[in-house]
């Protein structure tokens, strides 16, 4: 079972989670991707239970502003979500987790990889699910982070745009200026901790070679490359459960390695 609790920001946004508490003292963090939220297309529910069936905690989270999180949609940044990590893994810390993975998945996989992992020594590993990790080239489009988008926002203070369910989210100018600052790849370059890439084959969003590219880079690292997989693994759940699969084997992995 999952229970709803929530996360103060350091900012004072109110960030809504779902932890599955096990008896473990070591959880794993789910981080969604832009305009999603805690459920991330349906493919985080089944991945925290079978991170909880391994005999690990889960907690999935709500970035600001999105979910059942507070905040305000064009307020959000990069470097805002890269601090609501950080506030999550204080509240984990003080819950008394001692060993926590960090998952993220698309803009989330981003966002993973540029939190300083040297301000948390319970961080043992981290997942990047189809991560966004181009230098934000493939949010680049009319859909999300256009240069005409960008002009839209600052004629009228936020562009508004809609997920794939319908939902409006709006982009501030801070977040189309950040996409120019910050460099994913080369942070996890400077990161030592094991790292797992997970990608779909049949991604159309973010091309698998992203993550192909991005794991040649770095080092402690793994690449599974998932056949049929989309975006989000939501077309197919035989994709969705080997990615599931290979995510729950890899925590398992650097849990016991840490025991």
């Amino acid at each position: 079972m999952e229970e709803k609790i929530y996360i103060e920001s350091t900012d004072h946004i109110r960030l809504c989670a779902l932890e599955g508490r096990v008896s473990s003292k070591k959880i794993v963090v789910l981080c969604h991707g832009i305009r999603s939220d805690k459920d991330e297309c349906g493919a985080f529910a089944p991945l925290s239970k079978a991170i909880r069936e391994r005999g690990y905690s889960s907690l999935r989270i709500d970035f600001r502003a999105q979910g059942e999180s507070g905040g305000i949609d064009y307020e959000m940044t990069i470097s805002k979500e890269i601090e609501d990590i950080g506030s999550v893994l204080d509240s984990l810390t003080k819950r008394g987790y001692d060993e926590i993975i960090v998952l993220g998945a698309s803009f989330g996989a981003s966002i993973v990889s540029l939190a300083d992992y040297r301000l948390f020594d319970q961080v043992k590993g981290l997942v990047l699910w189809y991560g966004a990790l181009d230098n934000y080239a493939v949010l680049r489009t009319d859909d999300f982070l256009s240069d005409r988008n960008r002009e839209i926002a600052l004629r009228d203070g936020f562009c508004p745009t809609y997920n794939s369910e319908g939902r409006l989210f709006r982009f501030g100018v801070p977040l189309f200026d950040e996409i120019n600052l910050y460099r994913p790849v080369e942070s996890l370059r400077s990161i030592a901790l094991p790292k797992l890439f997970v990608h779909g084959l049949a991604d159309q969003v973010v091309p698998y070679r992203v993550s192909e590219e991005a794991c040649r880079q770095c080092c402690n690292t793994r690449l599974e490359l998932i056949e049929n997989g989309s975006h989000t693994f939501d077309t197919n759940r035989r994709s969705l459960y080997e990615a599931i699969e290979k995510t729950v084997d890899f925590v398992d992995e650097v849990f016991t390695a840490n025991a």
